[in-house]
């Protein structure tokens, strides 16, 4: 890239003394500032356009036009994503298949090198869309268990044959050990009044529990339920679950978080799409087989998606699984996403519900 230097003379310390005398000090003093104009870029970026959308899967044409000739052009290498994808030489234009790509706000760039030892770096964003048609599922219910109606359920694991459950609230939220078939919670703890809980996982041998709009969340002893640590987060703390190796966060967004375990610092994040769009509102989290089970907060539905690329796969609809006998004035909505491994059942729950419910799901 050409640049142009201009000198610019600046002269400080002019001071006149009495009768015009200078001493030493007071002399004129001239600096030389080097003032660095860029020029524009000489290369541009013609496709694909900003905001353009995509579906997963379709070919992406990059397009460029320059006034510099294809012999005064080096190469030219294109990235999407933040990942090189190719780099050729002797021409403007490269197609790049996005079907390995995830979902969400990608962006694109084609960085052109000049034979002279300059460059132009070109960048774009588009919107990628999912390329799978969600399946929607229904479900049975084979077992109901009582619940405590007056947890308000934000995180819900089981392990071990209990479950371990965060209730939220101001002045209610805790930590609770619970008998899934009877709803005795056997161990306690409550959290400061000023704190509302949420999410909760369990990582190798510790519990993991985060709170709402305090940013700071707490490492738990499994066994003891003794506290062993705080963490701190940058975002809203809504869900929570693990992969086995990296602990996922929900911030009530599209996006998901991927957290290292030991220091609770972002490594990566990814978006929520289904073939039609962002999927907001994404709450309590559950990992069930490689996907992401998740409440979207205010329905009565569960997605399920790909922690890799952030694609829906299916949506399960709830509605009406709590018998009208059992509903009442404080009554609030599904949220509770527990799963039994070693047995294979799911359990799904919700705030203030006086019934915790073992269900199979199906396609419609």
């Amino acid at each position: 890239m050409f640049r142009l230097f201009l000198i610019i003379p600046l002269v400080t310390g002019i001071l006149l003394g009495c009768g015009g005398k200078k001493s030493k000090t007071e002399e004129s003093k001239v600096e030389e500032k080097v003032v660095t104009i860029p020029s524009p870029n000489v290369s541009r970026l013609l496709s694909p356009e900003k905001v353009q959308v995509f579906v997963s899967g379709d070919l992406v044409e990059f397009i460029l036009e320059s006034d510099r000739s294809l012999e005064e052009i080096d190469s030219v290498s294109f990235f999407a994503d933040g990942k090189l994808i190719s780099t050729i030489s002797g021409e403007l234009k490269h197609t790049w298949y996005s079907g390995k790509s995830r979902v969400g706000i990608i962006p694109l760039r084609a960085h052109v090198f000049y034979s002279d030892g300059s460059s132009d770096l070109l960048q774009v964003t588009v919107t990628m869309r999912s390329d799978i048609q969600p399946i929607l599922y229904t479900y049975e219910v084979v077992n109901s268990y009582p619940h405590d109606i007056r947890a308000y359920t934000q995180g819900l694991v089981y392990d071990g044959g209990y479950l371990y459950e965060s209730t939220g609230q101001y002045g209610e939220s805790s930590l609770r050990k619970v008998v899934p078939e009877t709803g005795e919670v056997i161990k306690n703890i409550s959290l400061d009044r000023e704190l509302f809980g949420e999410g909760l996982c369990i990582f190798e041998d510790r519990l993991y529990q985060i709170t709402w709009k305090n940013k700071v969340g707490f490492v738990y002893d499994k066994e003891s339920m003794r506290l062993l640590n705080r963490i701190y987060y940058q975002t809203e703390g809504w869900g929570l679950t693990t992969d086995g190796k990296k602990l996922i966060m929900s911030d009530g967004s599209h996006y998901i978080y991927f957290l290292d375990p030991l220091y609770f610092t972002e490594t990566s994040r990814i978006e929520v799409y289904d073939d039609k769009g962002p999927v907001s509102n994404l709450n309590e989290l559950e990992m069930i087989d490689g996907y992401v089970y998740a409440n979207i907060f205010g329905t009565d539905e569960i997605t399920i998606f790909s922690p890799v690329t952030g694609k829906v796969r299916g949506y399960i609809n709830l509605a009406g699984i709590l018998p009208s006998q059992f509903r009442h004035r404080n009554l609030d909505v599904l949220n509770g996403i527990a799963y039994d491994a070693d047995h294979d059942r799911l359990f799904v729950t919700g705030k203030y519900w006086p019934r915790l419910f073992e269900i199979r799901i199906r396609p419609r």
